[in-house]
């Protein structure tokens, strides 16, 4: 007999902090497909079948009736983000400088960009 599991990731922002020692209840209203693995179990023609899937939409956590709202981060987001972050790494002092920058660069060198990522 096949199995079938669903794993979920992703990150969305909340409107306040959790406590670690309680349970919520999570309701997401649409999530998509990333990927499917597919593993042979030791039975004869049997799979595992792992789901992995993303968020794509807002997010409600509900703690004892209270509603704490979750937004997924834009594309944009989570670029500032990895550019913030890198920008730490490097020790750089002006941090929405380097974003500036490094938006203006990537303007202007798109098709060198999107050629290298598609190995042209």
């Amino acid at each position: 007999m096949n199995i079938h599991k669903v794993k979920i990731g992703g990150t969305f922002e909340i409107d306040q902090p959790l406590d670690i020692k309680k349970d919520y209840s999570m309701a997401m209203r649409r999530l998509s497909v990333k990927s499917i693995v597919k593993k042979e179990t030791n039975e004869d023609d049997d799979f595992v079948y792992t789901y992995n899937l993303e968020n794509v939409d807002i997010t409600t956590i509900i703690d004892e009736g209270k509603t704490i709202k979750g937004d997924t981060k834009s594309a944009s987001k989570k670029l500032r983000g990895a550019i913030f972050y890198k920008g730490q790494e490097l020790g750089v002092e002006d941090e929405e400088k380097l974003y500036q920058d490094t938006i203006r660069y990537m303007i202007i060198n798109i098709d060198d960009i999107v050629d290298k990522m598609l190995d042209k």
